[in-house]
């Protein structure tokens, strides 16, 4: 997937420019190759905020024991919910937050289903996710040659 329009070789090379994530990224040709491997490169540092998660990964973080201890309501509500397909924490997330709400704070399951909240992204997800592209994928060399010469 070609990076094609100017606004995103402009944000590209301005990643380059200031490398402001200490990647090592360069305005060098002979390190297109070098700055689109590093820009690919799946970090755990600085995850996205996932957009979907399965429901059977809702229902896999949550402790059997703690579950057993709701109320019987409580444990129908996400016994239905996990027959659904997925949730979107950020647009219709009282689903979401509802499960959170039913496990108190320390529990297992509380701090499963947060941790689940994120993903590990490369820097041009992020990037996309901020704002500063148009899309998200992955970047080629010929790609960081073309926003490189960008003007």
């Amino acid at each position: 997937m070609a990076f094609d329009l100017l606004a995103d070789k402009l944000a590209i090379k301005a990643e380059l420019t200031n490398d402001p994530k200490s990647l090592g990224l360069t305005l060098l040709a002979a390190d297109d190759e070098a700055n689109a491997d590093k820009l690919n490169e799946i970090r755990t540092q600085t995850p996205i905020d996932r957009e979907t998660i399965p429901t059977s990964e809702i229902m896999l973080n949550i402790d059997r024991d703690e579950f057993l201890a709701l109320s019987a309501g409580d444990r129908q509500w996400i016994l239905g919910v996990g027959q659904g397909g997925t949730v979107n924490p950020k647009q219709g997330g009282e689903v979401y937050e509802g499960i959170l709400q039913m496990f108190g704070a320390g529990t297992e399951s509380r701090a499963n289903l947060q941790a689940i909240l994120t993903e590990p992204a490369t820097r041009i997800n992020q990037m996309f996710k901020l704002g500063l592209l148009t899309k998200g994928g992955s970047v080629s060399p010929s790609d960081i040659s073309n926003a490189r010469n960008a003007t």
